[in-house]
């Protein structure tokens, strides 16, 4: 059984940390060096798919950075981004979380971020767009981006 978890990085030694979101309302410490652990900023270990109830919360509300897709089921260029996407929230989980927005799911969200094609992403930092890239863009280019927005 797949648990849901989070990642949060200890602002001591920077170990990533893994807590069951059962567990999230516990006082935690760091596995490595013992440090009490911020619970501010959580992270999960994969992305999230947010849509237009959940955005708000997810995304402007959230202390740390946010790289959000905004995606079709129908764009080739999308499907061929994805698992790139995917293998991302992975390696810089702690550091940005990832979310994914289904355009024809959530067309207001599209048309207030101003989405014209597909597949889009835009970074927010605290809160607002602090970056947009269009397009499929190979993984070094977003990796590039992504170090630019921590």
């Amino acid at each position: 059984m797949l648990q849901d978890n989070f990642i949060v990085r200890c602002t001591h030694c920077g170990a990533k940390n893994r807590i069951p979101r059962s567990r999230a309302g516990e006082k935690a410490v760091c596995g490595k060096c013992r440090t009490p652990l911020p619970l501010t900023a959580v992270y999960p270990e994969r992305t999230l798919v947010v849509d237009e109830r959940t955005f708000d919360a997810e995304v402007l509300r959230f202390p740390g950075p946010v790289l959000a897709l905004f995606w079709a089921p129908w764009c080739g260029h999308c499907q061929r981004l994805l698992p790139i996407f995917d293998e991302l929230a992975t390696e810089f989980t702690g550091l940005v979380k990832f979310i994914k927005i289904d355009m024809d799911k959530c067309p207001s969200l599209t048309s207030q971020y101003q989405v014209m094609s597909v597949p889009t992403m835009l970074a927010f930092k605290n809160g607002k767009v602090a970056n947009r890239l269009v397009g499929a863009l190979p993984k070094d280019q977003i990796v590039y981006h992504l170090r630019a927005l921590l």
